[in-house]
Formats: C-alpha cells, structure tokens, sequence
C-alpha cells in the first residue's frame, strides 16, 4: 500500500510502497477513502513539537470502509463505512469511567504514537472504527475526526446558554466549525473574527451575525459596541495567534469590573500571552482538548439526519501523492484555504 512517511522535522513527507498492517483478535483493518489535514500535522512537519516516533505515518482524519476483523470483533462487520476515532483508550482509568476517554490516562493517539491516516489502509482497535450512515460522504466522515468535533467540544465545555453572544476568533477548518456549533447550540449572537473577508463571508453562511476584519476594523469597539460594553458571553480562540489570544481576553471583559465571560483557547499556542487579574474575575480561562468517542458519535447522528451541512467545509481536494503541497496550504492560513482533504481514490 501508499503511504506519506515523516522521517524527520522540516523535511518533506516522503511516499512509500509499504506492507498493509495485519490486524490482531479485537482490531479492524480500514481501507482509507478520504483523510483531511489538521493543523497538528503542520506543527509536527515544522518540527514545532513532534510525533512519539519517527518514522511516522501521520494523520488521525479519516474515514473508509471495513475490509477485515478480528475475531473478536462484533460492533463492525466488513463493508460498513466507518471514521476513525483516533483515541485509543484504556477503558478503565478514572477518566474512562467518567467518560473523558479524551483524558485518558492510559492514551494513545493514532497518527503520534502509531500510523495514521495519511495511507491506503490502517489498523485500529475495533472500538476506534466508529459506523456512519451511508449519506455521509468520506470526505465530510474524515473531517468530523478532528476539525467538526474538536470545534463541538469546546463549545460543548464552554457553558454556553441560549441567547449567549459569543466571539470566535480565526475561521479556519476549526473556527469555522465553532460558528456553526455555537449558533446550533442556541447562541444569540456570534461574532466572526479574522483577517480575510473570504473566510469571514463563509462564516456568515454557517451563522455568524456580526464579522470583523482585523485588517479594517477595530475589533474592540465592535464587540463593545455589539455588547453594550459588557464583553462577550464566551470567547473562543481557534488561531494560535497570541495577538489573537491577548484580544480574546479583553473581548470577555466589558465595564463591570466584578464580572468576566468564559475564554476557551483551542488554537495551539506556541508564544507567550499576557493576561491581567481583573480580567478574569468570575470569569473563567479553560485550553480544550479533544473531543470524546461519544461526541464524534454525536456529530455523525445530526450529520445523517441533515441537521447541519458540511459541504462548503471542505475547500480543498488533493491526491496523497500532493500532501507535501496540502500541508503547505494549511502552514501559510490562506485567505480560501478551509479543510483540505486527501482523496484517497486518486493515487
């Protein structure tokens, strides 16, 4: 089988001819359709943190149909259409009893510590090959693996009440999503931060009220102006900027001084930020993680039954052999670059 291989930091992904994996008792073999590009990804190729080994076959999106089982394997049989959950769990610590398998403390993550997605087949344990409706495409199964859920999930633990005003900053394959989960979950406004009017039009289409450039508009006032100088409700940072982050912190806070919104940080932040006491008074700061298997589950139920559309998340179509130029697209936030998926189908 094809497979994109890292081998070091900084170089690019290499495709190989490579055995396909043989499965144990309780494992599926999947055969890839369609994987998308998360910004980690990009992160591990720019060697800003790196995998749990190298070489790696990298990706934790994905989604393809079942083509072998263990003999253990009941909850999936050969031919279902299924996304990978790439948290592999142990089931049994205090997380897992919780239901936080995100929390794991036993974890291992598909596409950092064993292969990923980003090759014709993968094995996983079949607990990870979570079924689809036959509805769903493969490319719209491959980005609810990360990009739609962890989007869900910090709305999720965010708190958000109908009628909330919340402010999301970057609409990116992440941010995006964040527009279209809070207003579904009943926002009362949400306003769409970023830097380029495309991004921020699409926005719009999944929901947003009120739309900010960075380039045009002082986004501080905005926000008073749209919260009659109370701050947003919740913020939720999704660029990884600093500049962004120092701004979602004052977003939350308004005039009165004895209260502050909720902050959930969910782009990854590789520089420092400065945030000030009062800022933060009855209010609250949280990093989101990623989402859970029940969540995912979720995601996938309101997908079949149409509750939300996913087609225009997708703004890129690239073959395996073009994932060198997919993660370059993701590194440089270009101004129509949204979720960029790796067709399986056109090797």
């Amino acid at each position: 089988m094809l497979a994109a291989k890292m081998l070091s930091p900084g170089k690019p992904f290499v495709i190989e001819d490579v055995e396909i994996p043989k499965i144990g008792s309780n494992e599926v073999l999947v055969e890839i359709k369609a994987a998308s590009i998360c910004g980690t990804d990009a992160h591990y190729q720019k060697g800003e943190f790196l995998p749990a080994k190298l070489p790696i076959i990298l990706g934790h999106e994905g989604a393809g149909i079942v083509k072998e089982v263990g003999e253990n394997v009941t909850n999936v049989k050969v031919g279902d259409k299924v996304v990978v959950h790439y948290i592999i769990s142990c089931g049994y610590c205090k997380y897992c009893l919780r239901g936080y398998d995100n929390r794991c403390l036993n974890r291992i993550s598909i596409g950092h510590d064993v292969d990923g997605t980003f090759a014709e087949y993968i094995k996983i344990p079949a607990v990870n090959a979570i079924k689809m409706a036959d509805n769903i495409p493969f490319e719209q199964g491959a980005i609810t693996g990360c990009g739609v859920s962890t989007a869900y999930h910090a709305v999720n633990i965010s708190g958000l009440e109908k009628g909330d005003i919340v402010a999301v900053f970057g609409i990116g394959g992440v941010g995006l999503h964040a527009v279209l989960w809070s207003k579904f979950f009943g926002a009362g406004k949400v306003i769409a931060i970023d830097l380029f009017d495309e991004k921020l039009e699409l926005a719009c289409e999944y929901g947003a009220d009120v739309l900010i450039n960075l380039n045009k508009e002082d986004a501080l006032k905005i926000i008073r102006e749209e919260t009659n100088d109370l701050g947003v409700d919740i913020a939720i940072e999704c660029s990884g900027s600093s500049k962004a982050m120092e701004l979602a912190i004052k977003a939350i806070k308004g005039k009165n001084l004895f209260s502050s919104g909720t902050l959930v940080c969910v782009g990854l932040q590789t520089t420092p930020f400065q945030c000030e006491y009062w800022g933060f008074r009855e209010g609250w700061l949280t990093v989101s993680g990623d989402h859970t298997k029940y969540e995912l589950q979720q995601i996938l139920k309101l997908l079949e039954s149409g509750r939300i559309n996913l087609s225009k998340s997708i703004s890129h179509r690239i073959s395996l052999h073009d994932l060198n130029e997919g993660i370059e697209l993701v590194k440089t936030v270009k101004r129509n670059v949204q979720k960029v998926v790796i067709d399986m189908t056109k090797l």
